[in-house]
């Protein structure tokens, strides 16, 4: 692990805080250019941005009281603790959630009627594989369950590694990223499809990386992300079969087969 990347002037800067920012950074760069490419006007982009993060932020913090309990809600609803490694921004997986809702939120706001919201899809990737990253370098979310592969990793004061988990889930958000891009102009991919379809992708992956993470059971071996990640994807799934449908009837009407 490397909590401290460098220092600066005597001033160490930690991998946490620096990754987490550089997700900001590079997912927002992304962000910019893909609305600018969707020639998404600004007038739409800045509100919904702000209302998908202000949902982001309050999503992670609030969602952490299911995954972990309520005992938790002292240390997880304190902003002052927002940049505290030991309990970060909060749960990603609250976080994706919340941000979609406050988007669609804003989006039905300001009277939006289709949306150009695909422009977040490869932007959300991209953002939480840098972030996780960070996570695994500085040694904080877990990490994994034990294991004897070759690329297991050891934790201080522990004498058996564990899988890098948090590395699992930054390969597949670059690699998802990748798929996002190459779908981002596919016809059935618009309206807010490719946003849809991005999440369900995640969310499915989530589901499956749990079995290697350390996080509480709750019920018939599943921890609370993977009843969530499994909700959620139904949800989302349902949602991007009917959305899909749509769009095929009406390329169907315009350009008959």
């Amino acid at each position: 692990m490397v909590p401290v990347l460098f220092t600066i002037a005597g001033v160490p800067v930690y991998s946490y805080g620096f990754f987490f920012a550089l997700a900001l950074l590079s997912g927002g760069a992304l962000l910019v250019a893909e609305a600018r490419r969707r020639r998404w006007p600004k007038e739409e982009v800045i509100p919904i941005t702000l209302a998908a993060f202000v949902g982001g932020m309050v999503g992670a913090r609030v969602s952490i009281l299911f995954f972990n309990g309520l005992a938790t809600a002292r240390e997880s609803l304190d902003l002052y603790t927002f940049f505290d490694p030991r309990i970060g921004p909060g749960s990603i997986l609250g976080a994706v959630a919340g941000a979609y809702i406050g988007g669609y939120i804003a989006s039905k706001a300001i009277g939006k009627d289709s949306c150009a919201c695909d422009a977040f899809a490869p932007a959300m990737a991209l953002a939480m594989g840098v972030g996780r990253v960070g996570a695994f370098l500085a040694g904080v979310d877990g990490l994994g369950k034990p294991t004897d592969l070759p690329w297991g990793v050891t934790l201080p004061g522990l004498e058996y590694a564990v899988h890098p988990t948090p590395l699992y889930d930054a390969a597949f958000n670059f690699m998802w990223l990748a798929i996002l891009l190459l779908l981002r102009d596919h016809r059935r991919m618009q309206s807010g499809n490719l946003l849809k379809f991005g999440l369900l992708g995640y969310l499915v992956f989530r589901f499956f990386n749990e079995f290697l993470r350390t996080n509480r059971v709750i019920a018939i071996g599943l921890t609370g992300q993977q009843f969530f990640s499994l909700g959620l994807a139904i949800g989302v799934g349902v949602y991007l079969l009917r959305a899909m449908r749509r769009t095929t009837e009406s390329v169907s009407r315009i350009l008959p087969i």
